[in-house]
């Protein structure tokens, strides 16, 4: 069953033109199956697929990010950071009400986001695989479109200023 469902997902990714390959990190402990999954350049975001003991799936994503955007937010008065960190988590939970999301880092001093959405067993199909990645991406433009307002100086001529990291 769990062969199957890891077939089906990664045939649903890749006829949408996901680059799919197999998950060789570690997985939560009830992981039967994992699948990295990125999108294809020029703006390659990547996702994590897991697949649950229990049937379940989990769509995953993290964005770090850059040093330089961490010295900005650093350099804000603590309020100020608090403010800007609970704002972006406002607008992040506003594009996907139903995903779970974590701060890594503190409410001061963010590094990354992390976001999840699980697909109990009975739910995944296509559609849903592939509203979720959509969603997941999203979230990735988010962060960095939110970091790119609060920051305009750290986006011209530089390197991307953070990635997914999941």
């Amino acid at each position: 069953m769990a062969k199957q469902a890891r077939e089906k997902i990664t045939a649903w990714l890749t006829d949408a033109g996901l680059v799919v390959a197999p998950l060789n990190a570690p997985m939560p402990s009830n992981a039967e199956w994992g699948l990295l999954v990125a999108t294809p350049p020029p703006l390659q975001v990547k996702l994590r697929v897991i697949g649950l003991k229990n049937g379940d799936v989990i769509l995953s994503i993290g964005v770090n990010f850059s040093e330089q955007h961490r010295e900005e937010v650093r350099k804000m008065p603590v309020e100020e950071r608090v403010r800007f960190t609970a704002q972006l988590l406002e607008r992040l939970i506003a594009v996907c009400p139903y995903c779970r999301v974590a701060l890594n880092g503190s409410i001061d001093s963010p590094e990354a986001i992390v976001a999840e959405v699980l697909l109990s067993g009975d739910e995944v199909s296509r559609q849903r695989i592939m509203d979720g990645v959509a969603r997941l991406v999203n979230l990735f433009l988010m962060v960095n479109a939110v970091l790119w307002e609060r920051f305009p100086g750290t986006v011209a001529g530089k390197e991307p200023q953070s990635q997914s990291f999941i």
